[in-house]
This record gives C-alpha cells, structure tokens and sequence, in this order.
C-alpha cells in the first residue's frame, strides 16, 4: 500500500512539471511572437498596438497588458501616469484615429518611437510643453507619419524629432514660445508633403522670448504643394540664430501651382548657416515663386557652401528691403571711411572696421585705398596707421604711412604681408591717424573693398 502511495504521489510530481514546463514553452513562444519585430537592444516601458476593436498598451517588462481602451490618446496618457521620467514608448504599425490633441507636458527624456504607426489628426496636434524649458527637456519622437496633424514643441530644451512624415495639413512642427525659450531642438531625417506651413518659429507671446537658438534642420525633404506653402516660415519677433540648416531639399512650383517660399524670414536668423540647401522649382512660367523671401526688420542668415537653386523662380532671393545677404566668400566694400586725425603726434580715436559677427576677413583678397586731403600747414606731417585685429583680442604690428601733401594711395602686398599673422582670424582692420601739429585742416579717408571668409 506504501509503494502504491509512492507511485502515485510522484506520479502527480511527474505531471506538475510536465506542465510547468509545457506553460514555460508556452509562454516563450506567445513572448517570442509578441516582441518578434521589436529590437533586442532596444527596451520599452510600453508598447502600444491595435486590434480591430481596442488600442493596447502592454508592460515591456513583463509582456502583461496593462491597459485597453478605445483611442490612441488614452493609452498614452495611461502611460504617463505611470511615469514622468525617462519613460519610453513603441506604438506598433497601424492606423490609429485621434479625436484630439495629445498633450505631452512636464516631461523629462520622454521617447515614443514609432513602428510604421500613421497616426489620423483631424487637424489636432502632439503638443510637448514645457511649463518652462527645464520641465520639458531631452525628449524624442521619431518615426510617426502625421495626417492632417502637427507637432508643437512649446517652451522646451534640446527636443528631438525624428524620421517623421507630416502629410496634408495646415502645419507640420510648430515652435513657440509661451513662458521662457525653446532652443537646441532637432528636427532631422523628416518628410513634409503637402503642409502649407512645414516648420514654423512663431512670434514669442505671453512670458515667453524670442530665442528658438541652436535649432537644427537636417536631411529633411520638403514638397510645397498647395498655393500659399512655406517650408520654414521664421515669424516676426523670433530669433533662430545660431542654428543649421544643412543638407536640405525644397520642392516647389509644381504644375498649376503658385506662391511658394521656401525660407520665409520675418525674424532674426542671424548666424544659422545655410550649408547644402537645394531649392528646385518645377514651374513653367512662375507666379511668386521664392527660394528665400527677406521681410523688412529681419536679419537673413548665412549662405554656406552648396546653397542651390534650380528650375524657374520667380527670384532666387526676394529682397525688397535691399538687406545684406552674407555668404561664404561673399563680396564687401566700405568706402570714404573718415578716420580722426590726432593732434600733437598723438593718435586720435581708433576706426575698426569690422564684419558681420559670423565672418571673418579674407586678407588676400583685401583692396585698401587712404586718401588724403586739405590744407597742409608748414612742416604738417600726417601719420595713418592701420593695425589687424585678431579674434583673441590681440593685434597685429603697426604699418605705418606718411603723408605731406594731398595724395592718395594703394596699399600693396607688400605693405599687408609685413603685418600678416603667423597664425590668427583677422575679425576687424583697425585704421586711426595723427598729425604732428596742435591743429590741422587735413581729412583723412579710407576705403576697403574685398571678399569675407
């Protein structure tokens, strides 16, 4: 009877393993085609998908579904319950159809990923806000297609979008300033096609700044398609200074299409470099077709290297309010700069000459003519002196000029080498002048003609 008893109680062991085991192969399997398209070097807290009913929101961690409900936007906002802080998200390959917009605020390092998701707007947007910048920082999208939707990144530091796709609508990102400033924002690898207004820098309101400072656009791919489109519109008020805009392509002008931009500035872009930009247009006969189009209180940005534009534009640059285009090697002239003379051989008040902050002179293409006239009083000697200053602050040694009479002169190679640096960035010629009696008649005139670095 106690061997019977025996049997059967590890009879029962046998089978409670066995179906241990057999749960533990089931489970592997369900986890394998559940994460099977998902990164194994990537982790998610949540991962988001559909059925033909729900939208689901499933625990990274444990492959447990943690939420289902009826729309994309209750689902993140679950997960935002959950976590403030670097919180990660994978949404899944689908359609989903958003009655509203998606408010993400106060977040910090916030990713949500897309996986081949098309996400429906019916106009709404995906609005990261920040109550200032350091309640909103380092946060990520990447990989979404928006219809008909927007992004709005509102008083936050160093977002990043990526590898997006904006389609049909009214504005694609939208920067904006409501309390403190939004700078250092990426927006890289995206596609726009068909947005009236694809990247926006809109007048700063309430508490906020001017400042979108840092932003860079890179590899993005722009398609005007509706009359009325701009690629980047920089608004009155703001300031996106100090950024990029490289490697870059605008589609414009399409057939029977009119009133394109490409840049529309209003604002400030001072110092952000335009490098490998492209504007094509593909009109026949162009109605208000623009590469850049430069309002009246702006300050344009700095053409770079591989700044093209090709096809028929109505003009390359608009430019009606005659404001200075600066570029890379771009041309300059000064003239009939009156420098001060200083009376009893000691040296008046300095003339600096000095370029655009984001330039620097290119000295072997520098031309400078002094010009000297008056009435020279008996024994009169008047001194010109011109000094390089370089970018540390310090200066060259001095090349002096002597004048006795009415006369006007060319400074030669000579006269620039003997003064040249070893090894420094010319950022401004300083000119100042002098004569050897208490009083004096004399003027003296310079003029610089040559090209910027």
């Amino acid at each position: 009877m106690r061997l019977m008893l025996d049997k059967r109680t590890l009879a029962y062991i046998f089978v409670f393993l066995l179906g241990i085991a057999f749960s533990s192969a089931i489970w592997t399997i369900y986890q394998y085609l559940s994460y099977r398209n998902i990164s194994k070097a990537v982790s998610y807290d949540y991962i988001i998908y559909g059925d033909s009913k729900n939208i689901i929101v499933k625990n990274g961690l444990t492959g447990v579904i943690d939420f289902i409900g009826k729309n994309l936007s209750d689902a993140i906002y679950f997960a935002l319950e959950k976590k403030k802080e670097n919180l990660s998200i994978l949404i899944k390959s689908g359609q989903y159809y958003i009655p509203s917009d998606i408010l993400l605020e106060n977040l910090i390092s916030l990713k949500i990923v897309g996986e081949g998701a098309e996400l429906h707007f019916n106009g709404g947007s995906i609005i990261l806000r920040g109550e200032n910048y350091e309640k909103s920082m380092n946060n990520l999208i990447e990989g979404l297609t928006l219809v008909n939707g927007s992004m709005i990144v509102e008083n936050s530091f160093m977002t990043t979008i990526k590898k997006c796709i904006f389609e049909d609508s009214d504005a694609g990102v939208i920067l904006m300033n409501t309390n403190t400033w939004t700078e250092c924002t990426l927006i890289e690898d995206c596609y726009f096609e068909n947005v009236k207004k694809c990247i926006v820098f809109k007048t700063p309101i309430l508490n906020g700044t001017e400042s979108y400072a840092n932003t860079e656009i890179k590899r993005c791919n722009f398609r005007l398609i509706g009359e009325g489109s701009v690629a980047i519109h920089v608004e009155a008020g703001a300031n996106f200074n100090e950024g990029i805009i490289q490697n870059v392509r605008i589609w414009m002008g399409n057939a029977n299409e009119a009133n394109h931009t490409g840049i529309l500035i209003e604002g400030s872009m001072l110092n952000t470099v335009l490098q490998n930009v492209v504007f094509e247009s593909f009109a026949n006969s162009p109605s208000e077709i623009y590469g850049m189009k430069i309002g009246p209180a702006c300050e344009p940005p700095l053409l770079g290297q591989g700044v093209v534009f090709l096809g028929n534009l109505t003009k390359n640059i608009d430019n009606p309010f005659g404001k200075w285009v600066y570029g890379i090697g771009c041309s300059f002239k000064f003239e009939n700069i009156g420098v001060p003379i200083g009376l009893n051989n000691l040296y008046g008040n300095s003339c600096e000459i000095t370029p655009p902050k984001y330039l620097h002179f290119s000295m072997p293409t520098v031309h400078l003519k002094i010009r000297v006239e008056g009435d020279f009083s008996e024994n009169e000697t008047i001194t010109v002196r011109l000094r390089l200053k370089f970018i540390d602050g310090s200066y060259s040694k001095d090349l002096a000029k002597t004048f006795n009479a009415n006369a006007t002169i060319w400074l030669d190679h000579d006269d620039l080498f003997s003064i040249w640096p070893t090894l420094n960035i010319i950022s401004s010629m300083v000119l100042d002048a002098k004569t050897n009696m208490p009083s004096s008649n004399v003027r003296v005139y310079a003029s610089i003609y040559g090209q910027y670095n």
